[in-house]
C-alpha cells in the first residue's frame, strides 16, 4: 500500500501523465522508495505525518514526478542498473551514448523530483562554506 500518494491524488491533484491502473501501485511503491532514498531516509511514513503540510505537499509532488519519470523511462525496473545500449523499431533506431564515466546508465532520480524537494531541506547532504 502506498504511503504518500494514492491514485486519486495523482490523477486529480497532480494531474500527471496517464498511468495504467494495473501499473500504478508498483510504480508508486518504487517511486516512494526512491524518494526516501533521495532524502537520505529522512523521509519515512512516520516522519511524513509530523512534517508541515507544505512539506508533505512537496513530498507528494516529488513522488508523482518520480512516478512519471519511471513510467516514461522503462517502468519500475529503471533502477536495475542496466542502461539501454541500442534499440530498433521499424525505421527508428536508437543508440545510447556513454556519459563522462563511460556509462550509458540513466539516472534513477527524476530531475523534477529533485528540484521539487530542494526547498524542503530533505535532500541536503551537509557541508559548510
Amino acid at each position: 500500500m502506498p504511503y504518500y500518494v494514492d491514485e486519486e491524488y495523482y490523477n486529480k491533484e497532480y494531474c500527471g501523465e496517464e498511468i495504467d491502473s494495473f501499473e500504478f501501485k508498483k510504480l508508486c511503491k518504487r517511486a516512494e522508495e526512491l524518494i526516501e532514498e533521495l532524502t537520505l531516509y529522512r523521509l519515512t511514513p512516520v516522519a511524513f505525518l509530523a512534517m508541515p503540510e507544505d512539506v508533505q505537499e512537496k513530498v507528494r509532488q516529488a513522488v508523482c514526478a518520480q512516478m512519471e519519470y519511471l513510467d516514461a523511462n522503462g517502468g519500475a525496473d529503471l533502477d536495475s542498473g542496466v542502461g539501454i545500449q541500442s534499440a530498433s523499431l521499424g525505421k527508428f533506431s536508437y543508440t545510447g551514448s556513454a556519459g563522462a564515466n563511460g556509462s550509458t546508465e540513466q539516472p534513477i532520480f527524476a530531475p523534477r523530483a529533485e528540484r521539487i524537494l530542494w526547498p524542503t531541506g530533505l535532500t541536503y547532504k551537509g557541508g559548510r562554506c
